[in-house]
């Protein structure tokens, strides 16, 4: 056990490194990022999208890159504190700070319409028949110009 861990250190270090870094995306991934009460990830998340439309509109690729980096740190962050919390005995677990049912704001029915017929059928792909059309007059068209 002792020779294989002398051998094998640095790829089991990256292994290690690795799954706990694939297990941070996917809890980054798997919370929500909108909340009205700004809980959790959302913070973070709406930091991000600010500072990505400053830099991305002054084509600063650095600052992009910087700012999605800052989300993590951030994310780590909201995480750490979920740790703390919980063992302080403030709440029952550890991601109960970040995995919750997030407060979005609802529409109410009688404020919203429905989607207009015309406004339903304006997508032409959608149309078997005019797909067929196209292609047959596509097919015409070549036929026309191989036989000059």
């Amino acid at each position: 056990m002792v020779k294989t861990i002398k051998e094998y250190w640095f790829g089991i270090l990256l292994c290690t490194l690795s799954a706990i870094f694939l297990v941070f995306v996917a809890i980054v991934a798997a919370a929500p990022h909108d909340d009205l009460k700004m809980r959790g990830f959302a913070p973070c998340t709406f930091q991000m999208a600010y500072d990505l439309n400053l830099y991305s509109t002054q084509s600063d690729i650095a600052g992009v890159l910087g700012s999605i980096a800052e989300s993590y740190v951030c994310y780590a962050a909201v995480m750490g504190e979920g740790v703390k919390l919980w063992l302080n005995g403030k709440q029952p677990t550890p991601w109960a700070n970040y995995f919750f049912e997030p407060e979005t704001l609802k529409v109410p029915e009688e404020m919203s319409e429905p989607f207009s017929e015309e406004l339903l059928k304006a997508n032409r792909l959608d149309d078997e028949e005019e797909e067929q059309d196209i292609f047959e007059n596509y097919q015409e068209n070549q036929n026309r110009e191989t036989d000059k």
